[in-house]
Formats: C-alpha cells, sequence, structure tokens
C-alpha cells in the first residue's frame, strides 16, 4: 500500500515541480502563496472533519511548521549563492541521512534487518544507488561549499520525513482528517511566517492578492494533493526512507513528461537525462519495491 501511494506522489511531484518551473511566479509571493493559499484551501476540508487530535500532533505540526519556513529561506540563501541545479544535485542524500537517522530513532529496526541481513543489504543498496542516479543526472560539480552549507538543511529535511511518519501514529483512526489538520495548519504557520519576512507585501499587498499570480499559483493543488498521498504512504510504510527514495522517481515522469511536450512542439522547461541513469534509477527502484514488500 505504501508503494502505491508513494508512486502516485512521485507523479504529483512531477507536474509540480514542472508548473513550479513554469509559473514564472517571483520566489518570495511563492513561498508565501505554498503557504497561505494551500491554507486557505484546506482549511474547510479541516473544518468538515475536525477532530482534536493528541498534543503529540499539534507539537510536530508546529515544529513542521517553523523548520520549514526556516528552511524556505536557507534553500533561497543556497540557490542564489550555488545555483539552484548544484543545491538540488546534493538533496537526493536526505534519503541517507533518514535512513540512519529513524534507526537512530526507531532502534527496533535493526532487528528487522538483523534477523534478514540480505534483504537489508539489498534495501541498502538499492537505496544507495537511487540517491547516486538522481545526483548523477545533474552532472553537477559539488563543492565543500556548498555540501557545508546544504548538508545541514538536508539533515532538517530528513527529520521533516520522519516527522511525517511519526505524526501518522497519532490520528485516532481517522488518517484522512489528521492530514488535512495537518496540511492547513502547517500551511497557516508556513504563509505566516514568510509573509512576516516579507512584509513588503503587508504594507504593499497589491502584488500579492493579484488574480493573475494567484491563477498562476493554482498548480500549488498538486502540492495538496502529493502532501495527502505521502501521509498515507508515511503510514503505511515500516521507514520513510523508502517512501522518500520512490518519490524520486519523478526524475522520470519528468523524462516522459519532456518528451511528450517536444512531440507537441513545445519548449520543456527541463532537459533530458542520460539513458544509463533512468535505467539505474529504475532498476533501484523496482529492487527497493520488491526487497520491501515481498
Amino acid at each position: 500500500m505504501w508503494l502505491f501511494f508513494a508512486l502516485i506522489t512521485s507523479l504529483l511531484y512531477a507536474f509540480y515541480h514542472l508548473c513550479n518551473q513554469l509559473s514564472s511566479l517571483k520566489a518570495e509571493l511563492f513561498i508565501i502563496y505554498r503557504g497561505l493559499l494551500i491554507a486557505l484551501i484546506a482549511t474547510p476540508f479541516m473544518l468538515m472533519t475536525f477532530h482534536i487530535f493528541p498534543w503529540q500532533f499539534y507539537a510536530i505540526v508546529v515544529f513542521q511548521g517553523v523548520t520549514i519556513s526556516y528552511m524556505d529561506f536557507k534553500y533561497y540563501q543556497a540557490f542564489h549563492r550555488f545555483g539552484a541545479e548544484n543545491v538540488n544535485s546534493i538533496r537526493p542524500l536526505t534519503v541517507l541521512i533518514t535512513f540512519i537517522l529513524w534507526l537512530i530513532l526507531r532502534p527496533s529496526t535493526l532487528l528487522v534487518y538483523y534477523h534478514a541481513p540480505l534483504r537489508a543489504l539489498i534495501i541498502l543498496l538499492a537505496l544507495m544507488a537511487i540517491v547516486f542516479a538522481v545526483m548523477k543526472y545533474q552532472n553537477q560539480k559539488i563543492g565543500r561549499d556548498s555540501l557545508k552549507f546544504v548538508v545541514p538543511l538536508l539533515v532538517l529535511s530528513s527529520l521533516i520525513d520522519m516527522s511525517n511518519k511519526v505524526i501518522t501514529e497519532y490520528n485516532d483512526g481517522l488518517l484522512l482528517p489528521l492530514t488535512f489538520h495537518r496540511v492547513a495548519l502547517t500551511g497557516w504557520i508556513i504563509g505566516s511566517i514568510n509573509l512576516f519576512l516579507n512584509r513588503q507585501y503587508l504594507t504593499h499587498p497589491k502584488e500579492l492578492i493579484n488574480f493573475g499570480n494567484i491563477r498562476r499559483a493554482g498548480f500549488l493543488i498538486l502540492l495538496i494533493l502529493s502532501m495527502i498521498t505521502i501521509n498515507f504512504s508515511m503510514h503505511y510504510t515500516t521507514h520513510p526512507a523508502y517512501t522518500s527514495a520512490i518519490t524520486y522517481l519523478s526524475v522520470i515522469w519528468l523524462v516522459i513528461i519532456n518528451k511528450c511536450r517536444a512531440a507537441m512542439g513545445k519548449k520543456s522547461a527541463y532537459q533530458s537525462i542520460d539513458l544509463k541513469w533512468i535505467l539505474l534509477l529504475l532498476a533501484a527502484t523496482i529492487t527497493l519495491a520488491l526487497a520491501t514488500t515481498l
């Protein structure tokens, strides 16, 4: 079940990243919309399924909202300092960091691997192959300075991934309502913080409430759907790194979308990647799926 939702998430990520690339929204507007617009869309669903969850749920929501806002700010700095392609080529390392940190958080997982060492080795090699393939296709030279800057952010990304898994443990048998609550509440936190950090849109809100800008941000519905599907995948998986790894199939979906756009005579925002890295990514993903589900 986790695999199905992870695959859907990877497809949603592909369309989301493509639409984001083509939307030409200002970065400051985008991070505000990514919080407030999502919150405005999700809040009615939260109210229709309203439930008081355990306090741990709300603590995790606050942690996620504040942490993601901080990461938005730092990634914005990183993109300007090192280039988006360079930074994005490092981000797949999050999968391996999540794999290690989860073993520390849930040492009982080590016992599972201890009783099935061959399967554990296959899973680890598949995760490493996925990370390598995604990093390699970017064909970027990763410098020491960019690594020092970005790796702490990758640790925070791993904590977000793990908290996505942990938060589902407090669903009270209401996984979909919990998801609506998480999406809405984190949206309000992220949007409010980013709006405060970009206070010029409070004093001069014309650009913020411009219908054309809001319409261009309509693709954020894809992000909402992906947040729902990844919540379900994290709930059913035994390890959050598995879901995180599968979502990188978005690379292959983007190649397919790119080919379709090219066939229709449209300019693509993404370049194709070397076939050998596509095949490695696909083979490693299939191996991971088989090793974790059979």
